[in-house]
């Protein structure tokens, strides 16, 4: 009689144990063949809820997903699946990607992480976080930003994992909720070069939020004002020198209205140790506001010591060098 012989079938493992991932699977990279892990990291902007460029920050309301392989976790290695297993990202090994830049601590909205039959690991984190970027303001009220969210791997270098910009399939609107700003582009730039720390080098990947500053409330609300003061100024060239106590009158009360327009302005700009086009638009109508006050002074004098004429002719060519050095310093800070 020929005895039957039992193939035995892989075990699979036990309910108890059929979630459970052995430590050493979590503390080592899943590196083959000397390559790198390949970790996708893909970003979904949500909103961009704050645009500080007083303090060179922004607050985002993002869902950040990573994505990677590790054969280790595949139903044919286990025996099983972890499709139906809850699991969280201290349960496998991961990458460990940080921000470089957040300022405050982030507030996590909600995680999830999944595990499919291949090994292909896939973990989302909504996250809210207030991040530190360089402004440029050099084109204030006119200016584009670029605010970067900065991410990168500290616990393991450029020979173990490689961060790769993965697009999300969802896209988010345009619409951002922050006044005074609207959004132009949004793209990952994988070209800022690793971070070197001492011989060891580590991928960094860099999530940047292209914006656009909306001048209408300056130009209402600073620009316009500064507009009427200057010409106020302007005023006095069209007075005969004669009457120079109206003159006189109107110079001084044009500096001081605009004294006091630049105590109530001063809080409102971006405090940067160079000049923005709207700081080179002040200055040059502070400027414009005293010549006129000084031309006031010297045709009064012209004026008592019965030289009238002169003090005429004076007004007459200050009127047009005035408005025309007007018209260049607006051409030159706000159109150009």
């Amino acid at each position: 009689m020929l005895n039957s012989v039992a193939l035995a079938a892989p075990q699979k493992p036990d309910a108890a144990d059929a979630c459970t991932i052995p430590a050493e699977i979590h503390r080592d990279p899943p590196i083959q063949g000397g390559a790198p892990v390949n970790v996708e990291l893909g970003i979904l902007l949500i909103d961009l809820s704050e645009i500080d460029d007083g303090d060179q920050t922004f607050r985002v309301d993002v869902v950040v997903r990573l994505r990677w392989r590790d054969p280790r976790l595949g139903a044919k290695v286990r025996g099983g699946s972890f499709a139906d297993c809850r699991l969280e990202l201290k349960d496998v090994w991961n990458p460990d990607i940080r921000p470089l830049n957040v300022r405050t601590q982030h507030r996590v909205l909600g995680e999830a992480l999944r595990v499919d039959a291949s090994g292909t690991v896939v973990y989302e984190r909504h996250v809210q976080a207030t991040f530190a970027s360089r402004f440029h303001l050099r084109e204030f009220p006119f200016d584009v930003q670029s605010l970067r969210i900065q991410l990168a791997s500290f616990s393991y270098g450029r020979g173990q994992v490689r961060i790769v910009p993965h697009a999300f399939d969802e896209v988010a609107g345009r619409e951002i909720s922050v006044a005074g700003w609207r959004m132009l582009d949004e793209h990952p730039d994988a070209g800022v070069g690793p971070i070197k720390v001492g011989p060891k080098q580590f991928t960094r990947v860099d999530h940047v939020l292209l914006v656009a500053r909306e001048p209408g409330y300056f130009l209402w609300n600073f620009v316009l004002p500064l507009g009427f003061i200057v010409l106020m100024a302007w005023s006095v060239f069209w007075l005969d020198p004669k009457a120079w106590g109206p003159q006189i009158g109107i110079a001084t009360a044009s500096a001081f209205t605009l004294v006091a327009f630049l105590i109530a302005l001063r809080s409102r700009l971006p405090p940067v140790p160079y000049l923005t086009r709207l700081d080179e638009l002040i200055l040059f109508s502070t400027i414009l506001v005293f010549v006129a006050l000084a031309q006031v002074v010297v045709t009064s004098r012209f004026a008592e010591t019965d030289r009238l004429e002169l003090a005429r002719r004076l007004d007459a060519y200050g009127r047009w060098i005035y408005i025309g050095a007007l018209g260049m310093v607006v051409y030159m800070t706000l159109v150009r």
